[in-house]
């Protein structure tokens, strides 16, 4: 039986949906997981919203611009591996990336 109507424009929205979900999460490295936490400053100097850099164990930028949330939140998608994150305020901490999402808290100093 050939649809028409309602039902064919469902399908083909779906279609589309999709299509557009894998061009955007396509780039993502297949073994890359997802980082996530909260950055926290015993002296209270750290402001929600604020924004860090990212670099691998190398030295290169991987990521220039991780902005948190209104509770000092992140999430970054990254490749395994052991990375170093810089603030502007010249603090910096460890984080660690695995294929499987992960909590780490960044604790400033």
């Amino acid at each position: 039986m050939l649809r028409t109507g309602w039902h064919m424009l469902r399908f083909t929205g779906a279609g589309i949906l999709l299509t557009v979900t894998l061009a955007f999460i396509g780039p993502i490295s297949a073994d890359a997981g997802l980082v996530s936490g909260r950055v926290n400053d015993t002296k209270g100097k750290f402001q929600a919203g604020g924004t860090f850099r990212v670099k691998d164990s190398t030295g290169k930028m991987v990521n220039d611009h991780v902005k948190t949330d209104e509770r000092g939140g992140y999430s970054i998608f990254l490749p395994p591996g052991v990375y170093t994150v810089e603030f502007s305020d010249g603090r910096n901490a460890v984080i660690q990336s695995h294929p499987e999402p992960l909590q780490q808290n960044i604790y400033l100093k």
